[in-house]
């Protein structure tokens, strides 16, 4: 696990898993400019990325050299003006400005969207606010660009190579800038030429233009890259449709998010910038599907599972597609004779990292079709999500008893956590299996277990497969009371969930990983009180609306310190997840207490109060 990015990203991830499912308000993307402030704008799977300038727009940058030579583009018309404004929004870039030309008063507008992984469509738009006619000749004006060639209406240029083997040669450094051969004006299809304005500069003007009074003129730039003349626009009527079409799609994702509680509580803005946040990072892979990074900012080097889930899980409300494919991709590299899916899937496809990360799949599978009800996609996953959990069994079960243990604390995906530290963690080795694992039992990856069993249960039921669905029930029901049994600390000494040694002495440690018992649904009610209380107790862990990821009475706390300390969004919300629903069960059976134990630290922040 990642600290920078990864915390933008959880919180967007909890963010919109939370909301979800709420009823919508409309808002356009216009509503809100800026969100992202100075960072790059990727949309569509793209690897290459798009900032506003004073005046102007810098890429594309491809996200492996963002800090090299990128062209920078000023878009408008020629006039002697001040600079237009450049704007960010959700799904693109907007220049804005007024100026007068010819002694009437013109606003100028420029709208950069992405078409494709591959496409971005740029419009540059004219209304004459005078009078009488204006003529006008669209510019575009390049630098910070290595123009290899100029030909036709287009320039040809070269980005910096990148490191990923299937992003390399001539076809993904180099791009092109196109200029339509049409315009609109005030709607109608219009021929357009365009030259280069003079020898001195590197820029291209259009042939002059009348917009009539209070009319409309609109040229049109596609830029492609990689490069390729054949996925090149030049009609005006299917380019401006392309921008329309860009906005509508914005306007779908922000209706999944921006419900009315969202408002009433004045989170818009997270809200709108947690759906950029995980679109910014959705990356196309060369011949498999789609992924998401962590982050695109020190991390694009690839995709790791163990963000994979919670992203699907919080993408699925507003891009099911894109969901679906993340989880693919990571399932794509798996060993497929044992069911192992690795802990990181390069850009390329290839599998690598550490040993592994947590059984979170049949999880995340689960709540996509929960919102999808693609049963083709359910059978696609059941027999990887089933061999994932035997797994388990068969390589990180070292003493043969149905419990398991990670090898290493980068495995758990909580890197550097306390209980990894030489002072509690060794190794264990068994030779008949030839299985080495770390000394203790762990209760996160034995209650994601439990949880892998009711959710493989959910989708073979789903699936017709009664005989299946009745093992995995039988299973789960056998696995439960060995877990609250084995790795409950009882209250006279701790009242929390911990790991265990095999000699069955618990670590000393109350740390997030006894979360996963509360998410799991591994805790009885009487537990998750007792767990309740410790979490609400601000001396060991309430924060202000969060949990530390150990108990700050622990020796090794720190609150600065990665996994000893810091909160992770993710741990945070597997807690409230969890509590929220002890509450619910506490109502049923009238008990009061619990309930009220439960719901006050499930609802310390609006944020929280639906997990």
């Amino acid at each position: 696990m990642r600290m920078q990015g990864l915390t933008r990203l959880l919180t967007a991830w909890h963010f919109v898993s939370t909301f979800a499912s709420l009823p919508s308000s409309p808002s356009s993307p216009f509503d809100w400019p800026n969100v992202l402030g100075q960072a790059w704008l990727f949309d569509q799977g793209s690897t290459y990325g798009f900032r506003s300038e004073p005046g102007g727009i810098r890429g594309p940058a491809p996200d492996w050299a963002m800090a090299g030579r990128i062209p920078i583009v000023q878009y408008g018309i020629h006039a002697d003006s001040r600079p237009l404004v450049a704007v960010s929004y959700p799904g693109s870039i907007m220049l804005d400005g007024n100026l007068t030309h010819g002694g009437l008063p013109l606003r100028v507008q420029v709208s950069l969207i992405f078409q494709s992984s591959s496409m971005v469509v740029v419009r540059i738009s004219v209304q004459n606010h005078g009078s009488a006619p204006a003529l006008v000749r669209f510019r575009v004006s390049f630098s910070d660009i290595n123009m290899t060639a100029w030909t036709g209406n287009s320039v040809i240029f070269t980005l910096p190579e990148a490191e990923f083997p299937c992003f390399r040669g001539a076809a993904f450094s180099r791009g092109n800038f196109t200029f339509s051969t049409t315009y609109l004006d005030d709607g109608v299809q219009q021929d357009l030429t365009w030259n280069q304005a003079n020898s001195t500069e590197l820029a291209v003007e259009s042939s002059e233009v009348s917009i009539q009074a209070f009319g409309n003129a609109s040229a049109f730039v596609s830029v492609v890259f990689p490069y390729n003349s054949t996925r090149t626009g030049t009609d005006a009527r299917k380019l401006d449709s392309m921008i329309d079409n860009s906005v509508g799609r914005w306007k779908a994702y922000l209706a999944s998010v921006l419900v009315p509680q969202v408002h009433n509580q004045g989170m818009g803005w997270v809200a709108v910038k947690s759906v950029m946040t995980l679109m910014n990072n959705w990356r196309s892979v060369p011949g498999l599907p789609d992924g998401v990074l962590p982050s695109y900012n020190g991390y694009e080097s690839g995709f790791w599972s163990w963000d994979t889930y919670k992203q699907a899980v919080g993408m699925v409300s507003f891009a099911p597609q894109i969901a679906k494919d993340q989880l693919r991709l990571i399932v794509s590299a798996r060993n497929r004779r044992n069911g192992h899916i690795p802990d990181k899937v390069d850009r390329c496809g290839n599998a690598g990292g550490c040993n592994g990360k947590p059984p979170l799949l049949a999880w995340a599978v689960w709540q996509i079709y929960q919102a999808t009800h693609d049963v083709p996609f359910l059978q696609e996953m059941y027999g990887i999500a089933k061999q994932f959990h035997e797994f388990w069994y068969s390589a990180r079960d070292v003493k043969g008893v149905g419990l398991c243990s990670w090898t290493q604390g980068m495995e758990s995906g909580m890197d550097d956590g306390v209980r990894f530290l030489p002072e509690y963690a060794s190794s264990a080795y068994n030779a008949s299996s030839r299985v080495t694992t770390l000394n203790f039992w762990s209760i996160d990856l034995n209650a994601y277990l439990y949880k892998d069993k009711l959710m493989l249960l959910a989708m073979s039921d789903a699936l017709g497969m009664l005989k299946e669905a009745q093992e995995w029930k039988d299973a789960a029901g056998r696995l439960l009371p060995k877990l609250r049994q084995t790795f409950f600390v009882p209250g006279g000494r701790a009242g929390f969930f911990s790991d265990v040694y095999f000699n069955g002495t618990a670590l000393p440690i109350q740390g997030c990983e006894g979360y996963a018992a509360l998410f799991a649904g591994v805790a009885s009610l009487s537990q998750a009180r007792q767990m309740a209380e410790i979490l609400r107790d601000p001396s060991k862990f309430l924060l202000n609306f969060s949990l530390p990821s150990v108990s700050k009475q622990n020796q090794f706390f720190n609150p600065r310190g990665y996994w000893k300390g810091p909160t992770w969004v993710d741990q945070t919300w597997f807690a409230y997840a969890g509590l929220k629903r002890y509450a619910v069960e506490a109502r049923a059976r009238g008990d009061e207490e619990s309930e009220a134990g439960s719901l006050q630290l499930s609802f310390p922040h609006p944020i929280m109060a639906n997990p």
